[in-house]
């Protein structure tokens, strides 16, 4: 397999979105053995949700010195990629000098291996005017040089009853729901 973060933009091929899907079958069966004796699983490699999060939207995986997850290749914005596996909620942690253009949500169904993908709209600065905890806003937290721990489900998806833009099937490895 090649190592990926050797190289600057990555088109996520069928080859690579094989890749990935693959892989993420081989951490799924290691997150239920550990989580069965643990109290928790583990997260979400970014080697396996970014590139299908780049897959499903069209995006260049952003590889080696790159700025953010993932890129347009027609507008070159950037993107942040988040993700989790808890279908049910999500705690994603932003560092003090994250930014981009556009964050979006990916959200794992694992009982039905199917990743909801949410492009947010939103590019960081704004984001940074969100709620970190009853006090302080994101960028607040960010400004003291702290990581803020958000739930992007509760402050997007559920106060905006918002539907997933794509659904991709990982077992079929093909996207079954476009809503763009």
């Amino acid at each position: 397999m090649p190592i990926y973060n050797q190289f600057g933009k990555i088109s996520i091929d069928e080859a690579r979105i094989d890749e990935a899907c693959n892989a993420y079958f081989k951490w799924k069966d290691l997150n239920t053995y550990i989580s069965n004796n643990s109290h928790r699983g583990l997260n979400m490699p970014d080697a396996i949700s970014e590139p299908m999060g780049c897959y499903c939207l069209g995006l260049l995986w952003n590889r080696g010195s790159e700025v953010g997850d993932a890129t347009n290749p027609q507008s070159g914005e950037k993107y942040e990629l988040k993700a989790t596996s808890r279908f049910e909620g999500d705690l994603s942690s932003f560092g003090p000098k994250c930014v981009f253009d556009d964050l979006v949500y990916l959200r794992y169904k694992l009982d039905e291996n199917l990743l909801y993908v949410y492009d947010l709209r939103i590019n960081s600065e704004d984001f940074g005017k969100y709620p970190a905890n009853k006090k302080q806003s994101i960028q607040e937290q960010k400004d003291q040089g702290r990581r803020p721990h958000v739930s992007l489900q509760k402050l997007f998806v559920d106060s905006n009853n918002l539907e997933p833009d794509v659904i991709f099937d990982i077992r079929k490895c093909k996207i079954i729901k476009d809503n763009r």
